[in-house]
């Protein structure tokens, strides 16, 4: 006897039948009288989608629009074929909106059922969230990494296949978390996700990596449609997001990789791809890069590099040197001060730009050890050259990474002691993003630090996220207008206007303005009549050696 001739004998309430299915499960159900188009639906399927009631008119219709476009097309398929007698199995895959805005994976399934005359008597199913199954990351709703290697792998079966993968990844998450917490960098990714796959195109895919990355698969495309996704998804995270009226910045970077270079299959095409995404990290971050070959030689760069860079740091600081540029007063071009700039040559690779190996420090936790020997070289010379020309102002680079270890206020105070400098010849320098990003977290330590007398410089102006309009709420006593700013200025009329604005608002919140990269004498002319308080460039000097500042300079 198979189940259904058992039913045949078997009393059964329908309603308790029912109770009981809907108590068991945490999927949805749903049964449509065909005749009536009279729905009937769980309590959790109402309680979770956009739906009148749990016994209401127009099911189909009504679910419709709550399910993602790009797949409304084989949602119909499937329910027309029903509808034509084709087939009685309904058997689909697709993402829908629930209440909360939010798309969520689901699997829906039903059966037809039909009268004497094959019409449609009844359609009933389920909709199973598969989030709850453990196949979806329940933090943003996405699948994960082995489905969009599935869905690469079936794009390269063709060998003429066209597409590409762009791995994502945020910038800096970790100051997310570091600055709110765990639970609120979660619904950063969530709103993170939910927002760009409400920007991708029908023929795309978003998938959930590994911490704060993801991948987009987009089917058929070329490098100009990749590079066209990236720069949309670009422009959104380049902006002040809000939640729950806690404010963040968390900018992307890209790495793509596309069908046809190397890859035939989808664990190679990701890999790829995050070699790309590495190499966009590495040149600053906030950027997209595509894949080449060569990026395998970079990367094993960078490994060399950070080896070498540890076995400095553990042989005192061997290959590092301190370079000095000369800050001169504007009006009377004389010498006030200088920046500190660190210097490393690797032996035999040679001398290594700043650009290249800071952020190798960084990535491997050197920078605080490596930063802290800076200034205390840089005071030191201070001190010493404080006698010949009092008041000489030392500016140092330091680290947002510095600033949140606990005993780094406390150093800077015992540097200064050891060394005789005053706290207000003492410029502390961080570049203008994270005076905009991290500027609630760091608001205390800002304080701390201008309470003792150091200044503080925002770097870089021009080149973030700032506008002229945050510069009267903002703890830095000096501002250094970026060289971008500066070429040409005397012949770009917006170069012009734009500093002339930048300094008159600075002037009247009592904000000093450095205009850096002053290569060229007209340059010069132009900047010092619209009012900079000090200039920076190679017009001056290139940075030097201490000694070669001492005779140069203070002799």
């Amino acid at each position: 006897m198979n189940t259904k001739e058992a039913l045949q004998s078997f009393d059964l309430d329908p309603r308790l039948f029912y109770d009981a299915v809907a108590f068991s499960t945490d999927d949805y159900l749903y049964v449509i009288d065909m005749k009536t188009d009279r729905a009937l639906i769980s309590d959790n399927m109402y309680a979770d989608f956009d739906l009148p009631d749990c016994l209401f008119e127009g099911l189909i219709p009504l679910w419709r629009p709550l399910i993602a476009e790009r797949d409304r097309q084989s949602f119909d398929e499937s329910i027309d074929a029903m509808l034509a007698g084709v087939t009685d199995v309904h058997d689909i895959e697709y993402q829908v909106k629930n209440r909360k805005g939010e798309y969520v994976w689901v699997v829906c399934r039903g059966l037809m059922r039909r009268d004497e005359d094959g019409l449609p008597k009844m359609f009933a199913g389920v909709v199973t969230n598969l989030e709850r199954k453990g196949k979806i990351d329940p933090t943003t709703g996405l699948f994960m990494h082995d489905k969009c290697l599935q869905v690469l792998d079936r794009m390269l079966l063709n060998d003429r296949a066209e597409g590409g993968v762009l791995l994502l990844g945020l910038d800096d998450f970790s100051r997310v978390n570091s600055l709110n917490d765990h639970a609120f960098g979660n619904v950063v990714l969530r709103v993170f996700a939910q927002s760009i796959q409400r920007m991708l195109p029908d023929d795309a895919s978003i998938f959930r990596f590994d911490g704060d990355e993801f991948a987009i698969v987009l089917d058929g495309a070329d490098k100009s449609d990749m590079k066209d996704l990236y720069r949309a998804i670009h422009a959104f995270a380049n902006r002040q997001q809000n939640i729950d009226g806690i404010v963040y910045f968390c900018t992307v970077s890209g790495g793509i990789a596309m069908a046809g270079e190397g890859a035939s299959n989808g664990s190679d095409l990701t890999k790829n791809a995050k070699s790309a995404l590495e190499e966009s990290k590495h040149r600053g971050k906030n950027t997209m890069t595509f894949f080449s070959p060569d990026m395998t030689e970079s990367k094993l760069r960078r490994l060399e590099l950070s080896d070498r860079l540890q076995a400095s740091v553990l042989n005192g600081m061997r290959g590092f040197s301190v370079h000095y540029q000369p800050l001169v007063n504007a009006d009377t071009m004389r010498i006030g001060g200088a920046e500190a700039l660190l210097r490393w040559d690797a032996g035999d690779l040679g001398p290594v730009g700043p650009d290249e190996f800071v952020p190798v420090l960084e990535s491997y936790g050197l920078i605080s050890q490596v930063g802290r020997w800076v200034l205390d070289q840089a005071l030191v010379r201070c001190a010493e050259w404080s006698g010949s020309h009092p008041g000489f102002v030392m500016n140092v680079n330091i680290s947002y990474l510095q600033l949140f270890e606990p005993d780094f206020i406390g150093f800077v105070q015992d540097a200064l002691a050891r060394t005789g400098v005053d706290p207000s010849q003492l410029v502390l320098e961080m570049t203008e993003s994270y005076f905009v990003t991290d500027l609630d977290a760091l608001k205390t330590v800002f304080s701390r630090l201008r309470d003792l007398g150091i200044r503080l410089a925002m770097d870089d102006f021009g080149t973030g996220y700032s506008s002229l309009g945050m510069l009267s709420q903002s703890p830095a006593d000096i501002v250094k207008i970026d060289r971008a700013f500066i070429r040409n200025i005397d012949a770009e009329a917006f170069n012009r206007s734009f500093i002339d604005a930048v300094i008159d608002l600075c002037h009247s919140v009592g904000i000093e303005v450095t205009v850096e990269g002053v290569e060229e004498a007209p340059e010069l002319d132009t900047v010092r009549t619209i009012g900079a308080d000090c200039i920076q460039g190679f017009l001056v000097s290139k940075p030097v050696t201490a000694d070669d500042f001492e005779k140069r300079f203070l002799a």
